[in-house]
This record gives structure tokens, C-alpha cells and sequence, in this order.
């Protein structure tokens, strides 16, 4: 299954969303289906499919939790020094833990936070943010298949 996966994805273009969706399963035909042999797809088409991936799969996450502290949040950031920017997405409650950090440290208060001492901070949400999605999992088929997708894609990108 693993070969099966890794070699072939689905894609389905649905006219009225215009939204990729990918689907495992090879054998499956549809109307408005192509299959794309995901080894033939270069770095970048990876990477972009990832992106769109990503997108749905946190949006498909973002609007089934109710508690919107667990909300991951996806923007573009220019890291210091660079003129590249790159995509981001962090769950709310980092930003805002990052956010008080900072202001802590503005007014006197508190020392900058490394990233390490952030996520060790941040323990508890954490917890609570791999809880909702395994919960998600376990409730919703397409949020389930986006993540078996996701990593995929992500393993054949890591494999080259």
C-alpha cells in the first residue's frame, strides 16, 4: 500500500471551488480525474502541491475546532536579514505567547524567549492542539486523507 501510495496520487479539480484535492487511490476513476505519478513531479510541483495541501488541510482543521487559541494560522515572514520571504503557519497560541514575550521584553519585564523555551511554554497547548487534530482525525474522513496525503507528498520530497 505504502508503494501503491507513493507512487500514484489523484488529483480531482471540482469546477464550482477550483480546490486540488488528491486522493490516494489510483484505480478510482471520475469524470474531472487525472492521475499524476507523484515521482515525476519535480521539486517545485512538489512543493506546491504541499502548499495546497497545507491550505486545505488547515482550513478543514480551522473550521471544525472550537477553540480558536488552537487555530493554526498561516502567513508570509521576511526573517531578519533576507529579502525572501517564506510561508509560516503556527498556531494562534504561539503567536500570542510570542507576541506578550516581546512586550514583556519592551517594557522591562521579561527576557526574550528562544524557540526551544517557547514550545516548552507552550507544553500544555500543545498537547491540547495534537488532541483536536488526532480528534479530527478520528471523526472527519477528508481531514484524515489530507494528512495521509500530506505525507506522501512530503516523504517522496524528503526522499530526493
Amino acid at each position: 500500500m505504502k508503494q501503491l501510495r507513493k507512487k500514484y496520487v489523484s488529483a480531482l479539480i471540482p469546477t464550482l471551488c477550483g480546490l486540488l484535492i488528491l486522493a490516494l487511490s489510483p484505480t478510482q476513476t471520475l469524470g474531472e480525474e487525472e492521475q499524476i505519478v507523484i515521482e515525476d513531479l519535480s521539486p517545485r510541483q512538489l512543493r506546491a502541491q504541499i502548499k495546497r495541501i497545507e491550505t486545505e488541510f488547515y482550513r478543514v482543521f480551522n473550521t471544525n475546532i472550537d477553540d480558536q487559541n488552537l487555530a493554526v494560522i498561516c502567513y508570509k515572514h521576511t526573517p531578519t536579514g533576507s529579502n525572501i520571504s517564506v510561508d509560516l503557519c503556527e498556531p494562534q497560541f504561539l503567536i500570542d505567547k510570542r507576541g506578550a514575550n516581546v512586550n514583556d521584553l519592551r517594557s522591562g519585564n521579561d527576557v526574550l524567549l528562544s524557540p526551544t523555551d517557547l514550545r516548552t511554554a507552550l507544553a500544555s497547548e500543545y498537547e491540547a492542539l495534537t488532541a483536536a487534530m488526532t480528534e479530527l482525525s478520528a471523526e472527519n474522513e477528508y481531514f484524515r486523507e489530507l494528512n495521509a496525503i500530506l505525507g506522501a507528498l512530503r516523504e517522496e520530497l524528503e526522499s530526493r
